[in-house]
């Protein structure tokens, strides 16, 4: 019995064992993923623990360089964000590996010179991603370290966004010529917000540009390439400031903020306007013939001269009618001559310019084949199945437009057509005004709006708060293939003045050629108005939230235009009102404006300003 009761017990606590071990095995796995619990979260960047060489470490010659953290560490996007300088034409290695960060240049090293590796804000912690913000390493191959600093914002000239991930750099060389022919003396990258500081500068007066380097060499030597340029030289000094620095204690406590003493390196605020310069290869992008009657052309660029297009296997006995983008960029030919229409391949000849190698536009001469494949018949069995019915239908078209229910007091009706429009019977044209109860004929005036006959548009002296009816009988508009229209009929109500605001902008100071721009939510123009110094009305709005832009326009051809470098032609200035502008039904808002009161790189509301595209991470492991 004695034996048996010890048996029994051993197998009973064994049991029991077995079962609290696979609960906590149980409870472990459910609780996979979800990590410790407790303690506060971690907040802190990396700490730079050592270096070698060590920081500002003067007569260096080695040209491979370790630093060491307290911990895991990440890069991201190394090639894109690290930025040596001074520029390095064969890209420096640079690796998250562990706890340290290995930087192999490539380059040769100058002599006599401050080399500064700027992280930007690529390193961060492994585990939390806390980024060690703007931390820069350098070294020098001299007795001494260059201290000085230049920072500022790139924005776009025209919408005034940030311009990231570019190379921004100056030149000790005044003159223009240096910088479409020598690389950059030192470089740095905009961050997402479009600034720069560059780092490691000997104090000096410089130029200062900003580059989207298509070829990695540092100066500015291709018409695609972006650039950006400091109008006047900047001479580089410091001094004593006081700073608001915020101190993070804890993640689930409020920050302290405390005023700290600091070196304040100038200048500092420079803004760069950044441009593409008008050009592009002139070349024949593609032609096509997508029905028997049309053929399009696009270009690489605008014609200032119209190519002339020549039939080689067939003559035209009618000449076609041209379609013209306003570029003349995208020429659309429409035949007239039924037999060529019909043909299945028209072979034709093309002369126009076309960009050489250096980008001279030079006389050419393209053979091109336009072939229009017919779509497949019925059957003769489907045929006599459609019967009589099938010869008594008439083929016609429908008549598109952008009118709808309600219409704006201030605008027109357009009318569009997939063919050509040669014959129009105003007789069967109905417009009717509803007065009191009974609808009454009016007169409305029909008027072509572009070269071929494919737009029409309508306009009237609208009364607000009216109903009207619109009625097109079949057969009003004939096109060039003798086919007509369908009945169209739309009944409308404009809208009444009490459904609009109205916006007054007063500019001071003025400037003449100044054009304001109303804007939606997307950045988008919706109103344009030659401005004068005060009382400048945008009418007739519906309520919503609204932004405005102005423009020099200062060749006073009615669009914004981009610079020019080689010509020393800037891009016209653009300003953005600081805000948004709410309106409300049946309200008039006035609003003073000093376009130049605020910096440039504080103008744009945040809420329409274009954010960055996200990039990826590589790092420690």
């Amino acid at each position: 019995m004695r034996i048996s009761f010890q048996m029994e017990f051993r197998y009973n606590t064994f049991s029991y064992f077995i079962v609290l071990v696979f609960s906590v095995l149980l409870i472990a796995c459910a609780n996979r993923g979800m990590g410790p619990t407790g303690g506060p979260k971690d907040i802190t960047p990396p700490v730079l623990l050592r270096s070698v060489p060590a920081v500002q470490q003067t007569n260096v010659t080695a040209k491979h360089i370790d630093l060491y953290f307290d911990e895991i560490v990440q890069l991201t996007n190394p090639s894109e964000k690290v930025v040596v300088s001074p520029a390095q034409i064969e890209p420096a290695t640079i690796k998250a590996i562990g706890k340290r960060v290995s930087i192999v240049l490539n380059d040769s090293l100058k002599a006599n010179t401050t080399y500064t590796i700027d992280f930007g804000e690529s390193l961060a912690d492994n585990n939390e991603k806390n980024v060690l913000k703007n931390f820069a390493f350098s070294f020098s191959t001299g007795a001494s370290i260059d201290t000085m600093q230049i920072a500022g914002t790139v924005l776009d000239a025209h919408t005034l966004d940030p311009v990231p991930n570019i190379i921004a750099g100056i030149h000790g060389n005044l003159n223009d010529s240096a910088f479409t022919h020598i690389p950059l003396l030192r470089v740095a990258k905009t961050s997402e917000k479009g600034t720069f500081s560059i780092k490691g500068v000997r104090n000096g007066k410089y130029r200062v540009f900003a580059l989207n380097d298509q070829n990695g060499n540092f100066f500015f030597d291709q018409p695609a390439e972006g650039v950006a340029v400091y109008s006047n030289p900047v001479q580089t000094s410091s001094k004593m400031d006081v700073r608001n620095d915020t101190i993070r204690t804890d993640s689930a406590k409020i920050d302290t903020i405390m005023k700290v003493n600091y070196v304040r390196f100038l200048p500092d605020t420079l803004v760069l306007r950044y441009y593409k310069e008008e050009f592009s290869r002139q070349r024949l992008v593609k032609s096509e013939r997508l029905t028997q009657d049309k053929i399009t052309l696009f270009f690489g660029a605008k014609n200032d001269t119209l190519p002339v297009l020549k039939p080689l296997n067939f003559k035209w006995k009618q000449p076609p009618l041209l379609q013209r983008s306003i570029k003349n960029d995208t020429l659309s030919y429409w035949i007239k001559d039924t037999i060529a229409a019909k043909m299945d391949t028209l072979k034709m000849a093309l002369y126009y310019h076309k960009s050489d190698s250096v980008g001279n536009l030079i006389a050419t001469t393209d053979t091109l084949l336009f072939k229009f494949h017919h779509p497949k018949k019925a059957s003769a069995a489907t045929n006599s199945k459609a019967g009589k019915e099938t010869k008594k239908k008439v083929e016609t078209w429908r008549i598109n437009s952008d009118l709808g229910q309600d219409v704006d007091i201030d605008r027109r009706i357009y009318f569009k057509f997939e063919s050509p429009v040669v014959k129009i019977d105003s007789s069967k044209l109905h417009f009717y005004v509803k007065v009191d109860t009974l609808w009454k004929p009016a007169v409305m005036h029909l008027k072509r709006d572009d070269d071929v006959g494919l737009i029409y548009s309508m306009s009237y002296p609208w009364k607000p708060d009216t109903h009207y009816k619109l009625e097109m009988d079949s057969a009003m508009f004939t096109n060039w293939k003798g086919l007509v229209n369908d009945t169209y009929k739309q009944a409308f109500k404009v809208r009444a003045l009490e459904d609009y605001a109205s916006l007054i902008i007063n500019l001071a100071p003025f400037t003449e050629h100044t054009v304001l721009e109303l804007l939606n939510n997307k950045d988008e123009v919706v109103r344009t108005l030659k401005a004068k110094p005060s009382q400048n009305t945008f009418s007739y709005l519906l309520p919503g939230d609204y932004y405005l832009r102005m423009y020099i326009d200062a060749n006073d051809n009615g669009h914004w235009d981009t610079g020019n470098y080689k010509q020393k032609r800037d891009p016209e200035q653009v300003y953005y009102f600081p805000s948004k502008i709410t309106l409300r039904a049946n309200w008039d808002i006035e609003q003073d404006w000093n376009p130049t009161e605020i910096p440039l790189d504080k103008q744009k509301p945040r809420e329409i300003v274009k954010k960055p595209e996200k990039s990826g991470s590589s790092g420690g492991r």
